[in-house]
């Protein structure tokens, strides 16, 4: 097998190179695939030869994989055809072999250089490889018309691919028989995400068709579009032209003639002649007369008979006449319309203007600005070919349709989009995908082979390195649970003293800042009458109470005992006495009661500072001192100080609410 198979595979490669028929893209994969053939074969000598050989393949490779991957402003097509135009013979980039088999053959030589190791990954690549040429093989059975490049190679390529591969398997097998069961995780787990590059590559590239196909078609529907719109403008135009010798009320002169056809020959370079014709069908004026002086003089009716039923609408019947596409006397096919001209009363046709327009001189004004490198477009009268515009060597195997209007007989115009022009504007996410997700299943298996082959020997370090983890972790959790306990009270689970400090200190600078200090009225009653237990859940549901009133203006706080503080950043005196009103009328309405039944209720004491250096002593002294007028005054109130001031640090009398 390790000889038959390379010879074989060499034999269908050259087959293909012979062939007449083959496409560029499929000799170009035939003419890498037989260097790779050879570069299968194991000399006894010249061994190194054989890897400057397989090197060289690899570098070939990768430009033609980098040409599907690099946008068209890096690199463009005519880049690529002026590197390749110093190879010997006519080649250009038709001969890229298709992106997947480009990819498979790029797997199974980078295989071969690696010398088939475990640990760089070849069964992988090998792996990958085969799917490369499965998905072609697919494609051939799935393949579309609207294909702008050649997804698969022939199936006699793909037979020559697969005998590579085959040969390489064997060789793997041979050689590594005993560590291959033992491959089974990372070759799985490298598989899954190239299996899935692979498919979201053949989705990609199926809706990149699809989109190039729907743009080119509705860009040569806009072509189609004007092409019939120009008609009927110079229709209109002629019908202008028409009236204008309505108003004489006999045939023009030749002056007059000369000097009104020519602005209109002017305007539509497309106009062979116009022509005035009597009602004998005697053509008496023609402009340009420079190569039409033998039709002056002409009767149509004898020597135009295929125009003759236009001609008699106009003449006879006084209503528009089109020939519809003729070959014209000038050797080209074209239309000649005809319209009536009648005398100012409209009693009489005094005779007919003839409009001979040349359909390939009309393709080639109104199609002067496409490029004809992106695109052909080509005029029929049923299967008669009446003009085209553009020739392309290479185009895909697109032609939109479309049928338009042309004198009021149907015409139809084929765009035909070429290739290179499909590629400058293909996007290069397919590839660019396809490219990353291999990667990365390479870069997997590598990580996983070599986790799998250190497992055994690190085993103990692993386990006394969870151990260890998890003594971390206990204690990282433990240090939390120390700092939340250090900065919040146990009980409410509110902020403790010392964060309600750090949390002045922090706002040192805000202006202005109130401080709310909250005590219980008469709690020393709950405790002896009802318990310590009952105590403690009344607190947390003050506690409860003062975090939803204070919420996101500020921070509520246990300070000891029944004591309550808030710290307000931004609250001036006002809104500060309108929360804590908020606060003591929501602890007075909780259901919290006495043992004789009276509401649970709180005295507040505020202080606010507007201006000046912070100092927490003396601003707390002042809650505090409003605190003890609260409880003066009867309790179940709110009290507060005037706002200190830098000039005398002191507060004014109490007010109360």
């Amino acid at each position: 097998m390790t000889r038959i198979g390379p010879l074989l595979a060499l034999t269908l490669a050259l087959l293909t190179l012979l062939r007449q028929d083959a496409e560029p893209a499929q000799h170009g994969s035939a003419v890498l695939l037989a260097v790779l053939a050879v570069g299968h074969w194991q000399p006894e000598r010249g061994w190194r030869l054989r890897a400057w050989l397989l090197r060289a393949l690899l570098l070939v490779l990768l430009l033609v994989m980098a040409s599907y991957l690099l946008p068209e402003y890096w690199l463009s097509i005519g880049h690529w055809n002026a590197w390749l135009s110093a190879l010997p013979g006519d080649i250009d980039y038709r001969w890229r072999p298709p992106a997947l088999m480009t990819l498979a053959l790029l797997l199974l030589a980078a295989s071969l250089q690696l010398n088939l190791r475990l640990a760089l990954g070849a069964p992988l690549l090998l792996t990958l490889s085969g799917l490369a040429l499965l998905t072609q093989a697919l494609d051939q059975l799935w393949a579309t018309s609207i294909w702008v490049l050649d997804h698969a190679a022939s199936p006699s390529l793909l037979a020559a691919a697969g005998c590579l591969l085959a040969v390489q398997a064997s060789l793997l097998i041979q050689r590594r028989r005993e560590q291959l069961p033992g491959l089974r995780r990372p070759l799985l787990a490298g598989l899954a995400p190239g299996l899935v590059a692979l498919l979201f590559w053949h989705q990609q590239t199926t809706l990149e068709d699809r989109r190039q196909y729907h743009a080119s078609a509705a860009q040569s529907r806009a072509l189609a579009e004007d092409f019939e719109r120009e008609n009927a403008d110079h229709l209109a135009a002629m019908r202008r032209f028409v009236s204008f010798w309505e108003l004489y009320d006999a045939p023009p002169s030749e002056a007059a003639w000369a000097r009104q056809a020519s602005r209109y020959h002017q305007d539509y370079r497309y106009f062979l002649n116009i022509a005035f014709i009597l009602p004998s069908s005697e053509i008496i004026r023609v402009f340009p007369l420079a190569g039409n002086e033998n039709a002056l003089g002409a009767r149509l009716f004898d020597d135009q008979p295929a125009g003759r039923p236009a001609l008699s609408e106009a003449l006879i019947h006084g209503r528009e006449g089109s020939t519809g596409a003729i070959d014209l006397l000038q050797g080209v096919p074209g239309i000649i319309h005809y319209l009536p001209v009648r005398s100012s009363n409209g009693n009489e046709i005094l005779g007919a203007t003839a409009m001979v327009v040349s359909l390939p001189a009309l393709l080639d004004t109104l199609f002067d600005g496409i490029d004809t490198r992106a695109q052909a477009l080509r005029l029929y009268a049923g299967e008669q070919l009446l003009g085209e515009v553009g020739r392309l060597d290479d185009r895909v195997n697109w032609r939109h349709r479309f049928s338009i209007d042309v004198g009021g007989q149907p015409l139809l115009l084929d765009a035909l989009p070429g290739r290179s022009a499909l590629l400058m504007q293909r996007a290069r996410l397919p590839e660019v995908g396809l490219l990353m997700g291999l990667t990365f299943a390479y870069l997997l298996y590598l990580v996983l082979f070599a986790y799998q082959r250190l497992a055994g020997q690190h085993r103990a370090a692993h386990h006394t390195n969870q151990e260890l983890r998890r003594e971390v972790q206990a204690r990282s959790i433990l240090q939390r649970e120390v700092e939340w306990m250090a900065r919040h009270d146990e009980l409410t689970e509110l902020p403790n003293r010392r964060l309600f400090m750090e949390t002045l200190d922090a706002n040192a600078e805000r202006r202005p800042l109130s401080v709310l200090i909250c005590d219980v009225d008469h709690f020393k009653r709950i405790n002896d009458h009802l318990g310590h237990l009952a105590g403690d859940r009344y607190l947390r549901h003050i506690g409860e109470v003062g975090r939803e009133v204070i919420g996101e203006q500020g921070l509520f706080a246990r300070y000891g005992g029944e004591e309550f503080v808030a710290c307000l950043p931004g609250s001036d005196a006002k809104q500060a006495e309108q929360l804590a009103e908020r606060l003591r009328q929501a602890i007075h309405q909780a259901d919290l009661l006495h043992h004789d039944g009276q509401r649970l209720s709180v005295s507040i004491g505020i202080a606010t500072q507007v201006q000046g250096a912070l100092d927490i002593g003396q601003l707390m002294q002042v809650a505090d001192e409003a605190l003890y007028g609260a409880k003066a005054g009867g309790r179940n109130r709110v009290v507060s100080g005037r706002p200190l001031t830098l000039s005398d640090g002191t507060c004014d009398p109490l007010s109360t609410r």
